[in-house]
């Protein structure tokens, strides 16, 4: 758009647009640094929200551990899993590979609300869904066991 002027300058031996230039690229890169840094802090600050409400609940339980209600219903060839909270796309699909029905669902949000439910490799990731989980990595195992042995009672 103002390529003349910087064809002018340059016809003139001089570099002063290229130069500003220059300086506003570092200006605007020093910009999205601190516009990524601040996104990270507040993302920081909200997990570390979570992770504060998350333990109050957990020290409110009076217990290491939570009953939680799993089923199974099938219809046809159709078989729907429940589990009480937003598990990792993982744990459904492990269950679904492990089923012996071909058309097998996992229902998240059934039978009451615990958040969410990463896999166990992902704790400790410092990610939203990591902060937002009431269980220890080693609900995973647990549910997929427990989820074995009820579909091979349908």
């Amino acid at each position: 758009y103002y390529s003349h002027r910087y064809l002018h300058e340059k016809s003139l031996g001089r570099s002063d647009l290229e130069k500003l230039d220059e300086e506003n690229r570092r200006n605007l890169d020093k910009y999205l640094r601190n516009i990524h840094a601040m996104e990270k802090l507040s993302r920081l600050q909200y997990n570390i929200g979570l992770a504060k409400a998350r333990k109050i609940e957990n020290e409110s339980a009076g217990e290491s551990t939570m009953d939680l209600e799993i089923m199974a219903l099938k219809v046809g060839d159709f078989v729907l899993v429940t589990f009480p909270a937003e598990a990792s796309v993982q744990v459904g699909l492990n269950i679904k590979g492990k089923s012996p029905f071909k058309n097998t669902f996992v229902a998240g949000y059934t039978n009451g609300y615990i958040h969410y439910a990463p896999a166990a490799d992902q704790f400790g990731s410092g990610t939203y869904q990591d902060h937002s989980c009431l269980l220890g990595p080693e609900w995973q195992k647990i549910y997929e066991d427990k989820v074995s042995e009820i579909l091979k009672k349908l």
